[in-house]
């Protein structure tokens, strides 16, 4: 996706965001040493706006990661809300109920670790927003085991949808990718026709589509 969008214009969509804190910061900075993946700045300030504006009492997120989008959305919950956040590296969930301890968050989380693919199977209750940043090849799955849990006028923010690109021009770097690619652009494709949900495309980042049942 960043390479589709001129940098003047991704320079400046970063600079108008708010100036990040220390924990921000120092989440940042252990994914870039570490080399593990976290949504950009500009994703996140739009996660957080979102929730701000559904003012949610319940949040799915499957891939927890760092916590870094977690806490994000954590900030604009009300005092009731809740997030439910799945991550399948146990390692990495230790790290980000590290940064979530730090983040004064912690009372609004719940981390489960886990296959996301079948924890949401043993879920028993609904949610007004998912937001969805693992297995970018398995989407169309996780829309199909995630719309049970969603309710009625309920969203799915799905993150990293252009694969780097990848998914626009089809010139995905080696041919393993294929598979991950094509599953993608037919994901987002098949919400063309689709009488339950409707999609709207949004270049932040990787590419967020936000996908609102109707």
């Amino acid at each position: 996706m960043k390479d589709l969008l001129e940098t003047e214009l991704q320079n400046f969509i970063k600079s108008i965001l708010p100036e990040k804190n220390d924990l921000e910061l120092e989440i940042q900075k252990y994914a870039e040493e570490n080399h593990v993946s976290i949504v950009e700045d500009e994703v996140a300030n739009f996660l957080k706006v979102i929730t701000g504006i559904k003012k949610p009492d319940k949040i799915l997120e499957i891939g927890t990661g760092l916590g870094f989008s977690t806490i994000s959305m954590a900030k604009s919950l009300g005092s009731n809300g809740k997030i439910t956040t799945i991550e399948l590296l146990k390692g990495r969930m230790e790290k980000a109920a590290y940064f979530i301890e730090k983040s004064g968050e912690k009372e609004k989380i719940k981390m489960i670790h886990g296959d996301g693919r079948e924890i949401i199977n043993q879920l028993d209750e609904t949610f007004d927003i998912i937001f969805l940043d693992a297995a970018k090849g398995q989407y169309g799955k996780f829309l199909e085991k995630c719309d049970s849990l969603l309710n009625e006028n309920g969203i799915i923010i799905a993150d990293n949808v252009l694969i780097n690109g990848w998914v626009v021009n089809l010139e995905y770097p080696e041919r393993r990718k294929k598979t991950m690619v094509m599953n993608m652009r037919n994901f987002l494709e098949g919400f063309r026709d689709n009488e339950k949900y409707e999609l709207t495309l949004v270049p932040l980042g990787d590419g967020v589509a936000l996908i609102r049942k109707r």
